[in-house]
């Protein structure tokens, strides 16, 4: 197994099924010196993912409830070998502890990165997501590839990787928008309804009269910046809010708001039928349908 790489440096290997092996035996070992101020451990980032090269550095996310819980544990982390590296400024919303002969003295290898977020939280989100979607798309994964492959071509040796991980930092950001859409196939959510059926928006050269209720999950961030939008399919008549599940997301290749597409509990659409109930507003994007049964098919497929 190909595990490590020289503090300072940048290189891509092609990836190894012993890296997600590697990454279990990690995951047991935190577990166990951790045990219940950790609420989740999964293995995350570009080793993670199984059709690219990567950097042979293991990267794991641990979810817990209390911080402060996670530094009661760091002699027995450092006993084992995971040595505390940054926290707040230097990394919102996360701890960061490290493994490789670079942080206990011994020499100039980094082989493990641990990311201590808080459970739930968007950074949480954000690991989970991106890996799930690079997974899942592996066009997507291979553009992420490339961007790398150039980037670390580009600067072999870069002190902290700061050339490398500036020049990630748009793809990653632009993905993550798609992923969060993504991930939410499938699941129940609460909807607010800003554009009820029979809503007419004016525009300076024509009028948009909405023929299906048009809305917003609260509190979470869309393409845009704005609030993620949702149309809302099998509800007839203008509503305020609805309970509804996730069964399509509109992925628009020459935008970068997607949107999602839900109905009523129970209520099932085909692919012509939501392309038909949308195309009043998604006749100026170049955008396709993402069904809900894709996201079934990965899930049942994929082994984390």
């Amino acid at each position: 197994m190909t595990l490590g790489l020289k503090h300072g440096t940048v290189a891509l290997f092609p990836h190894e099924t012993a890296w997600e092996e590697e990454a279990e035996r990690t995951i047991g070992t935190l577990k166990t010196i951790l045990g219940d101020a950790v609420a989740d451990a999964q293995h995350v980032g570009s080793t993670a993912i199984g059709t690219i090269a990567a950097k042979p550095i293991v990267d794991i996310a641990v979810a817990a409830d209390d911080f402060e819980k996670i530094c009661e544990k760091q002699s027995a982390l450092q006993a084992a070998g995971f040595y505390y590296r940054r926290h707040g400024e230097d990394l919102p919303g996360q701890m960061l502890f490290a493994r490789g002969s670079y942080y206990d003295g011994t020499g100039d290898g980094q082989t493990h990165f641990v990311h201590v977020v808080l459970t739930d939280s968007a950074e949480w989100r954000d690991y989970i997501n991106f890996r799930d979607y690079m997974n899942a798309f592996p066009a997507a994964a291979k553009e992420y590839e490339a961007l790398k492959l150039r980037l670390a071509a580009e600067c072999p040796v870069d002190a902290g990787r700061e050339h490398y991980l500036a020049g990630k930092h748009d793809f990653i950001r632009g993905a993550l928008r798609k992923a969060t859409v993504w991930s939410y196939l499938g699941e129940r959510v609460h909807i607010g309804i800003d554009r009820p059926v029979g809503y007419v928006h004016k525009k300076e050269s024509y009028a948009l009269t909405y023929p299906i209720n048009y809305g917003y999950i609260p509190g979470v961030i869309g393409g845009d910046g704005e609030e993620l939008d949702v149309y809302l399919l099998g509800v007839t008549e203008p509503v305020r809010e609805a309970d509804c599940r996730v069964i399509g997301v509109v992925r628009r290749r020459n935008d970068n708001e997607d949107k999602l597409i839900a109905a009523p509990e129970g209520m099932r659409f085909t692919e012509e039928e939501m392309t038909a109930a949308v195309r009043f507003q998604e006749q100026w994007y170049d955008s396709f349908i993402i069904p809900e049964s894709e996201k079934h098919a990965f899930e049942e497929t994929y082994e984390r």
